[in-house]
Formats: C-alpha cells, sequence, structure tokens
C-alpha cells in the first residue's frame, strides 16, 4: 500500500515564467516474503517554470528544480533515517479548462540523485544520473490561477 500527497503553491510573473514550493508526503507499508516495512518520507522542492508552447488552451512546460526528501524506514525491527536530494527537470502540459483553472500532467524525470526516496520515478533508483519517461510516472493535478 503506498499513498503519495504533494501539494503545490507558485507564482507567475508572466506568461513564460513562474516558480513554484512542492511539500509532498509519501508512506508506504509493504509485506514482501511475511516481513513487513513502513516508510515516511516529506519533500520540499522549489521549482522555475518556463511555458515554452502556447497555443489556445494548451500549454508544454518545463520544470527545472531541486528536491530534498527525509524520511524514516522501519524493516526487520531496525529503524533507519534517509536524507536526500534531487537536481533535474520535469516536462509537463496544462490545458486551461476555464480562466483561472488548468487541468496539469507532468511525466518523468531527467536530472541527478542522491539518496533521494525517488517517489514519482522509482525505476531511477536513489543515486546518480538518470532519464525516465513512462506512463506509470504521470503526475495528475488542478492548477488554480489568481
Amino acid at each position: 500500500m503506498k499513498f503519495d500527497f504533494s501539494p503545490e503553491i507558485g507564482y507567475l510573473f508572466n506568461d513564460k515564467w513562474g516558480v513554484g514550493l512542492m511539500l509532498g508526503y509519501e508512506y508506504e507499508k509493504e509485506t514482501e516474503a511475511g516481513k513487513k516495512s513502513y516508510s515516511n518520507s516529506f519533500k520540499i522542492s522549489p521549482f522555475a517554470r518556463w511555458y515554452y508552447v502556447h497555443k489556445g488552451p494548451f500549454n508544454l512546460f518545463l520544470d527545472g528544480g531541486v528536491g530534498f526528501d527525509f524520511g524514516k524506514v522501519k524493516a526487520n525491527g531496525e529503524k533507519t533515517n534517509r536524507h536526500g536530494f534531487e537536481v533535474g527537470v520535469r516536462p509537463g502540459a496544462c490545458v486551461d479548462l476555464t480562466e483561472g483553472l488548468c487541468l496539469c500532467l507532468r511525466m518523468g524525470f531527467v536530472g541527478y540523485r542522491h539518496d533521494y526516496f525517488g517517489g514519482e520515478e522509482p525505476e531511477i533508483g536513489t543515486n546518480g544520473f538518470g532519464l525516465r519517461f513512462a506512463p506509470e510516472e504521470l503526475m495528475i493535478g488542478f492548477e488554480l490561477e489568481f
């Protein structure tokens, strides 16, 4: 069982550039070979967003940022603390549904990680440079613009 919640807040400077902050929490419980493990992770990820295509209600963007995570893992009666970071880019798209409301999609990651929990793209691993674009990595959310 896995639960991940990552709200964002941001500010648009103009129709091309914005900045934001993603705060995330992840809880995961696994049972493998009769042994249980639990993990709790928190992350904070400031980012800059560049919209490079505007075609009617459709927009394409790149989020470039840095992420930091802090977590605890409990497995086989042992507790471990984890701290990691990532630096990279995530491509995305937004569709304007109405004025001030957009449906946003992000998929993939290109960048570097060090002991990062790899919440969105687990196949990249937690260390080193990586590139991952796959449908199972899709993040979907709504964006309110004021």
